[in-house]
């Protein structure tokens, strides 16, 4: 099944916290069962060491989720998922096709995309979403990078991640979102509010220049992709603007043909994105 609910056995979890030790029953209902996913998500990320982790657990109340299971009452995660993978598929066919994870984990990315047991992997971590209004997005958009990993072995970097490789695939997985969703606003397959959008198109000349200078260095990746720099004037998360403008302006210039070259298996997404006149 491509859609792993993983969140279901952390509610079984939650129905133990007060009845029995709560870092047993975490290891057993909800770590164990999934453990090659955990294995790779805090090795991954490692936000936590065992000792903090098992800390938090013994202070999690099951009232701190009642939020989180109204809404995945309301709007079924598990359904929005599905149609978005269908989605994908219908433009950019994998196989195999990566699994969705959709867990509940601490101060976890909203959307990742993971190596587990070999194979490229969607985790959605739920406790943080307001609303699932943009679920489905991000499903698309990890699908992409994904697809990324999949057909791009050779050119996915093993240690070191210079800007230019951001740039390719963040450029990449946000055209992809918009050709799975077209109807949805710019600014939210940019993960930015419309105002900031408007900020950024007003100073598009300045980002592509600052990016393009130091596409070969990592420095830009956190001020661009993450809190920004309020010093240089450069607010949160542009990157995501900058990667679409620069890889979209490359493609224009180069075509779907040539550039689909240097992209082996993207060839008819980057004819439909030119088609669609998406840039």
């Amino acid at each position: 099944m491509p859609i792993k609910p993983l969140y279901l056995d952390f509610f079984k979890f939650l129905d133990h916290v007060e009845k029995d030790d709560p870092w047993l029953s975490y290891q057993t209902l909800y770590i164990q069962p999934h453990q090659k996913f955990f294995e790779a998500y805090f090795g991954t990320f490692e936000h936590f060491d065992p000792a903090q982790i098992s800390e938090r657990v013994r202070k999690i109340k099951a009232e701190d989720y009642s939020q989180l299971r109204a809404l995945i009452q309301l709007q079924d995660p598990l359904a929005l998922a599905e149609e978005a993978l269908k989605q994908s598929r219908a433009i950019l066919p994998l196989n195999p096709e990566p699994p969705v994870y959709l867990f509940v984990g601490f101060f976890s990315a909203d959307g990742a995309t993971l190596m587990v047991e070999g194979a490229p992997s969607i985790a959605l971590g739920l406790e943080r979403f307001k609303d699932f209004k943009d679920l489905a997005l991000l499903v698309a958009h990890e699908y992409c990078h994904g697809a990324e990993r999949l057909l791009l072995k050779s050119f996915s970097p093993a240690k070191e991640r210079p800007l230019f490789y951001s740039i390719i695939a963040e450029g990449l997985s946000v055209l992809f979102s918009e050709m799975v969703y077209p109807e949805i606003p710019l600014h939210r397959h940019l993960f930015l509010t419309r105002e900031r959008l408007q900020w950024c198109l007003e100073n598009q000349e300045v980002l592509l220049e600052l990016a393009g200078a130091d596409l070969a260095s990592e420095k830009l990746i956190p001020i661009l992709f993450g809190p920004g720099d309020a010093n240089a004037g450069i607010p949160p998360r542009v990157g995501y603007f900058v990667a679409r403008q620069m890889l979209g302006h490359c493609l224009t210039h180069h075509g779907a043909e040539d550039f689909g070259r240097e992209f082996p298996g993207f060839e008819e997404l980057f004819r439909k994105i030119i088609q669609e006149g998406r840039m």
